[in-house]
C-alpha cells in the first residue's frame, strides 16, 4: 500500500507533463466523452520515454523525455530503486494514469 501511495503521489506531481502527452480530451470535450471513448489502456503508458526501445526507461531517457520531468520524481516512481523503470513499474504507472483519467471522466460526466 505504501508503494502505491508513493507512486500515486509521484504520478500526480508529474501528471501535467505526461498526461498532456497522453491526454486526448481536447479543450472542453471530456464531458462529451467523444475522444475518451476511443482511449485504450495503452494510451496511458510512458513507453514513449524509452528512446532506445530496450523496454526499460533510464533516468536519462526520463529526463530527456519532457522538460518538466525531474530526478526526484523518477526516484519516486522507480518503486524498486534499481535505477530503471521496468515493464512492471511502467504498468503500475499506466494503471494510475488510467485511474486518474477514469475519475476525471466520471466527474465530468456526472455534471
Amino acid at each position: 500500500m505504501k508503494k502505491i501511495s508513493l507512486l500515486l503521489f509521484a504520478l500526480l506531481s508529474i501528471s501535467l507533463s505526461t498526461l498532456s502527452h497522453a491526454n486526448q480530451h481536447g479543450a472542453g470535450k471530456a464531458s462529451s466523452g467523444s475522444k475518451c471513448d476511443d482511449m485504450n489502456h495503452a494510451s496511458f503508458g510512458i513507453a514513449h520515454f524509452d528512446s532506445n526501445k530496450d523496454g526499460v526507461i533510464s533516468l536519462q531517457e526520463y529526463l530527456s523525455g519532457d522538460s518538466s520531468n525531474t530526478e526526484k520524481t523518477y526516484q519516486h516512481i522507480d518503486a524498486n530503486s534499481d535505477g530503471m523503470l521496468d515493464k512492471e513499474e511502467q504498468q503500475e504507472i499506466e494503471a494510475v494514469y488510467k485511474s486518474i483519467h477514469d475519475q476525471y471522466k466520471a466527474k465530468n460526466n456526472s455534471i
